[in-house]
């Protein structure tokens, strides 16, 4: 990679205070090595096998997530630039990755089971819990000309508390396991019409700005790599039901919509505590670790602001 102009230091580094591992080790990784399942050279995991080259396999962090995650990827993604490889790698034990349309049929298990999709009919995290949340419409559909609410929302749902009741902690999740899909808009259509996807519950995220790298053209800002779309859900689920610990700064960076602190119950708790149904410390944050690493690379050789991709609309 050659330097197109010096790193911008003004701005600040999106995932500064949370809950990362060092992942500057990978900056250590000499040249390619094979992966130990299917022999192809590859630099830090294979995207074909989802494992991490033996080199760095005892060295990079292991995730353990509250439910189960899959993933369908569109057959024309590439594989070595989707971040979802990111999720199977470092949480093995609870997200699998399926090419469409080579995918479970997911009506009998509907109940228990939800798409992150914004549609018409989505609703938000809290509501999967059943609290008293309402929508503020206002401008909630606008979108560009030529596109419909079904491929591309121009600006999110804000959510408002009805009631300042305490948030009780939850002992359960009212879903086992959430499908995301990994492809662009307009190809996430097609598999979202697919019978044994649509017919599930979908679930819509909150603001947050992304930081991928990569420009896709007539998408806006909040248009989330899939990796940062199944923290900031994992992140959303937490918090709804566990609360978000008051000690802990590492979504300040993160651009996410202020709304997610007017629903999140702040609880005064251990600064080190990351019990799995502890108030949330960061419990999922190494699943941004390749992430980090590779932002960290493209801001070492290219200026933030001259990136496309950081130039869309919010």
């Amino acid at each position: 990679m050659s330097p197109k102009c010096s790193k911008v230091t003004s701005r600040k580094y999106p995932f500064e205070n949370m809950r990362l591992d060092d992942h500057t080790v990978l900056d250590t990784i000499e040249g390619r090595h094979d992966c130990l399942r299917c022999q192809r050279s590859r630099k830090f995991f294979c995207y074909n096998c989802y494992i991490p080259i033996p080199n760095i396999a005892d060295l990079i962090p292991k995730v353990s997530l509250p439910i189960d995650i899959d993933i369908i990827k569109h057959k024309k993604e590439i594989d070595g630039k989707s971040t979802a490889i990111h999720a199977a790698v470092l949480a093995p034990h609870n997200v699998r990755i399926y090419t469409y349309p080579n995918i479970p049929d997911y009506q009998k298990d509907r109940e228990d089971v939800i798409l992150i999709f914004p549609s018409a009919q989505s609703i938000t995290v809290p509501q999967l819990f059943e609290r008293k949340v309402k929508i503020c419409n206002e401008h909630t559909f606008a979108y560009h000309k030529g596109y419909n609410v079904g491929t591309l929302l121009k600006r999110r749902m804000k959510e408002i508390i009805e009631d300042d009741s305490v948030q009780r902690r939850l002992e359960y999740l009212p879903l086992k396991k959430a499908i995301f899909i990994d492809s662009t808009w307009n190809q996430s259509r097609s598999i979202y019409k697919d019978e044994r996807v649509k017919c599930l519950k979908s679930v819509v995220l909150q603001n947050r700005s992304s930081q991928f790298w990569r420009h896709q053209k007539n998408s806006p800002r909040w248009y989330l790599a899939t990796i940062e779309a199944i923290h900031q859900f994992l992140l959303e689920l937490h918090i709804n039901a566990w609360g978000l610990n008051s000690k802990y700064k590492g979504l300040e960076n993160l651009e996410i919509d202020d709304s997610l602190y007017k629903i999140a119950q702040i609880i005064e708790t251990g600064v080190n505590n990351v019990e799995p149904t502890a108030p949330y410390n960061g419990q999922y944050d190494n699943l941004m670790y390749f992430f980090a690493n590779m932002y960290n690379l493209i801001h070492k050789y290219y200026d933030h602001n001259e990136l496309k991709s950081y130039r869309r609309p919010i």
